[in-house]
């Protein structure tokens, strides 16, 4: 059996910076440690799923550690890990005192006390403000209202002193000459309205001199969550785009993009990253169809070296064209939806063949004409969602050669989960 290895999905460090992070680490690293970089401040590390957010924070953060250790109080929040936690503050608060207790130096051990006791204070404050109107009768209605209002303001209250207390704790940190830097990470997994709260708990209780904010976020989550939260206020769908870009505005002071890898990139991860075997059988298609996407490369690599095992070991699979199957695998990862169609009606295959190939014009008529009434219509109704979504859609079906295999679709779908062919 051929030695099987796959990619971790893991975010890279500096030694195994293969797609140039370094161009945005070094920029970040140099505002960070220069002196005469104001606080508070909030770095937005913008880009889609899988384009190597992590990745940034973690090289920014081996950087910290190597050049300032003493100069940096690094603390690391994954919110997505506490999901399901009322309010976001008390983990975050928790990851603040946990790095305190780990200084080497035991600098902070009066702050950490501190941090504890407001830890202590919120949790109180969150059970108190469980009271609503809605859990007691209508005969008790007014001493309830009278009971939530009182508690209310009570929360209110303490809140803000919590909120005073941590800016001071935070700026006391600054006059030791040590800056707090919060890396957050793994926002995009939370749900929406998640985010937002998390965003709103970030600007109200760390927008304090002497602490930087990094966090990895795509605005497309961020605009998804302001229509959560804000969808019954009557704006339109662009008046929530709008919204979410001065959300943002408001939160983030500096907004960093990560640009999309170019095909020189591509190419390169794929030398680094691909099995010798795969870049010989399928190097040219693989370059043309992959999006330019890390995550997304990665699992293609790993689902088509997969695959490609398994085929060998079953030998009534054995005639499969293996540049179908390379197709398959790829349309497999980077777009589901699609896929799930092709699952559905392997059809769909043939007829995407056809239409990038130039052999099919995109037109409902046009498919009753080639297909019939009835099948034209449902191949059209597959379709239509799917074409010219994406340009790697092109060059994944222009040279492929799905129609001469029509009848076998079935056995290429059964590798991804689809229904066997009947023989």
């Amino acid at each position: 059996m051929t030695s099987l290895a796959v990619l971790s999905d893991a975010p890279v460090s500096g030694p195994d910076d293969r797609l140039r992070f370094d161009r945005y680490v070094d920029p970040l690293v140099s505002l960070l440690t220069n002196p005469d970089s104001h606080t508070p401040f909030t770095v937005g590390v913008l880009g889609a799923w899988g384009s190597g957010k992590s990745s940034v924070l973690t090289m920014v953060d081996e950087r910290l550690a190597t050049e300032a250790p003493d100069a940096f109080l690094r603390v690391h929040f994954n919110p997505w890990v506490h999901r399901g936690e009322p309010n976001m503050l008390i983990p975050l608060l928790h990851a603040f005192r946990d790095t305190i207790l780990a200084d080497r130096r035991k600098r902070f051990a009066e702050t950490a006390l501190r941090v504890t006791s407001m830890i202590g204070s919120l949790t109180a404050d969150l059970l108190l403000s469980t009271v609503t109107l809605g859990q007691v009768s209508i005969e008790r209605f007014d001493a309830a209202k009278e009971r939530y209002v009182r508690e209310r303001g009570q929360v209110a209250s303490e809140l803000r002193t919590l909120r005073d207390t941590l800016r001071d704790e935070l700026a006391a940190l600054k006059g030791q000459g040590v800056q707090a830097v919060f890396f957050i990470d793994d926002i995009d997994r939370c749900e929406p309205d998640q985010i937002i709260d998390l965003l709103e708990s970030v600007k109200l209780f760390l927008d304090v001199p002497g602490v930087f904010v990094l966090m990895a976020i795509s605005k497309e989550l961020v605009d998804r969550g302001i229509s959560v939260k804000y969808q019954g206020l009557g704006f339109d769908q662009d008046g929530l785009v709008d919204l979410g870009d001065e959300y943002l505005e408001k939160m983030i002071q500096l907004p960093l993009y990560l640009l999309p890898l170019d095909s020189r990139s591509v190419r390169d991860l794929l030398a680094t990253c691909a099995p010798a075997e795969l870049l010989d059988a399928h190097g040219t298609l693989l370059e043309s169809c992959l999006l330019p996407n890390p995550r997304k490369i990665k699992r293609v690599l790993n689902f088509l070296a997969v695959t490609n095992s398994i085929l060998a070991g079953n030998a009534d699979l054995a005639e499969l064209d293996a540049d179908l199957v390379a197709r398959l695998a790829i349309l497999r990862v980077q777009a589901p939806r699609l896929f799930l169609a092709v699952v559905r009606e392997p059809r769909v295959l043939v007829v995407l063949e056809q239409l990038y190939g130039d052999r099919l014009a995109f037109a409902e008529d046009a498919m009753v004409n080639r297909f019939g009434p009835d099948d034209g219509r449902l191949l059209y109704r597959a379709v239509a969602p799917h074409h010219q979504r994406v340009p790697q859609l092109r060059p994944l079906f222009a040279t492929s050669r799905f129609e001469a295999e029509a009848a076998r679709l079935g056995d290429y779908l059964s590798l991804f989960g689809g229904p066997r062919a009947e023989a």
